[in-house]
Formats: structure tokens, sequence, C-alpha cells
């Protein structure tokens, strides 16, 4: 395994941090991987209602999801949640889940591994602009597919039915 620089401090003050559009919405690396020396990275998610993930799994990456504003529906362990402002939901390493946006428009901060800020990556495109993608909402399973065999994700089915 490649040696990791040293961790940098990191301010990610207001609407900082690299924009990235796909997945159906709007993603902001609020910090990096390459920032904590490989420890965690920070992303901001912003999404419109009914936008979410298919059910899917990653057998070597935990997620920890804090929503910001807006209603967050997870469907983990074969059990809904709804999260709300505040609130914070962990999702172990291997565990089948999926989520989608309950709002007009939904924010979150997921805490994930350097791995899984790679799939991300991977699924989406510099952004334009801080606003929601032209094809918000849209999931490009021909893109999510080959990015989860490169970084350890597996779609398990389509978007699960709430």
């Amino acid at each position: 395994m490649p040696e990791l620089p040293a961790a940098i401090n990191v301010a990610a003050l207001g609407d900082t941090g690299e924009a990235l559009w796909g997945l159906g919405g709007l993603w902001i690396i609020r910090v990096p991987a390459v920032a904590t020396a490989g420890s965690f990275s920070l992303i901001e998610v912003r999404m419109t209602h009914s936008t979410g993930t298919p059910l899917h799994r990653h057998s070597d990456d935990e997620e920890t999801f804090i929503v910001l504003d807006g209603w967050l529906a997870l469907l983990a362990g074969g059990q809904r949640i709804d999260a709300g402002p505040g609130d914070i939901v962990y999702v172990a390493a291997g565990e089948p889940h999926a989520w989608r946006a309950e709002s007009a428009l939904t924010r979150f901060l997921i805490i994930a591994t350097p791995q899984h800020e790679a799939f991300y990556r991977a699924c989406c495109v510099p952004a334009a602009s801080l606003d929601q993608p032209p094809d918000a909402g849209a999931i490009d399973l021909s893109v999510i597919i080959p990015a989860g065999h490169s970084h350890g994700v597996e779609i398990l089915a389509p978007p699960p039915e709430y």
C-alpha cells in the first residue's frame, strides 16, 4: 500500500470544497481523504425530493449520514429510518442499504472512507455551479455499476419503494 501523506489542517467554511454533479444530485467534497491522511472524507450532499440510490452494499466501507436540512429516508437492516435535521445514522460495512431525499431539498453530510470517496468521484463530473445538475434525480447504472466494481460497491436492486 502506498504511503499516505501527513494530514493537513482544513477549514471547510461556507460552500467551499470540490463540487460534483452525479448520482442524482450535487456533491461537495468538503474535506477530502487526502487532507486526513486517508482517515476519512467528509462530503456534503444536496438532493431534491425522491432522488436517491439503488439498494447496494460496500463490504469494506462504512458510512455515517448526518442530516443538515430536510428529511432523508434510509433503508438499512431491512428497516426504514426517517432522519431529520440533527439526526445521525451509521451504516456498517457490508450492510445492504439505500436512501432517498424526502424533502424539496435535503442536505446531509456523509463521513466516508477514501475508497468510497473515489467511488463518488468516478460516478460524478465537475459541477458548473452549486445548483442541482440539469439531470437532477437521474441515476445512470451504466456509470455506477462499473465504478462500483472498481471501488467495492455492489448494486443489489433498483431503488426500493419505501
